[in-house]
């Protein structure tokens, strides 16, 4: 469905933009000054609610581009790369929230800290990318 072709897009960029320029709310690091201007000093991307929302939002589109189809498109393979994008992307997002509001000591594994808190530049930029290709070239098989 075009609807979820048009999310995926949009849903992956804003992920990717905050996931590379946006506030990290677990170590309170932002990111450098030059960079603070694309989102602004007070921007509503470091508000724990959007970015909750994003996160489910980001996660739940990413499993509905694996199951549904976009005109003849091969069924899960026509959109790998931005469903992909989209659940790594989202549960960065989740794990960001979860980590910033646990009241539990239970510690997250070392490789989910690694992958999606501490090189979560490297998801965002794979969002930007998988969103300016897949709306660049739609047709494309696994874009």
């Amino acid at each position: 469905m075009l609807q979820f072709y048009f999310l995926s897009i949009l849903l992956n960029l804003v992920t990717g933009i905050i996931l590379v320029y946006g506030k990290n709310l677990i170590s309170g690091e932002s990111p450098e000054s030059k960079a603070r201007g694309i989102l602004g000093e007070n921007a509503f991307f470091d508000d724990k609610t959007f970015r909750l929302v994003l996160g489910i939002l980001t996660v739940f589109v990413g499993i509905m581009k694996l199951l549904s189809v976009v005109r003849t498109d091969v069924p899960v393979v026509g959109d790998l790369l931005p469903a992909a994008a989209g659940l790594f992307g989202g549960f960065c997002i989740l794990v960001e929230f979860y980590k910033t509001n646990s009241a539990s000591e239970l510690a997250l594994p070392h490789w989910i800290d690694l992958c999606f808190v501490e090189r979560r530049k490297y998801v965002g930029y794979a969002c930007i990318a998988a969103a300016v290709l897949h709306f660049s070239f739609p047709d494309v098989l696994l874009l």
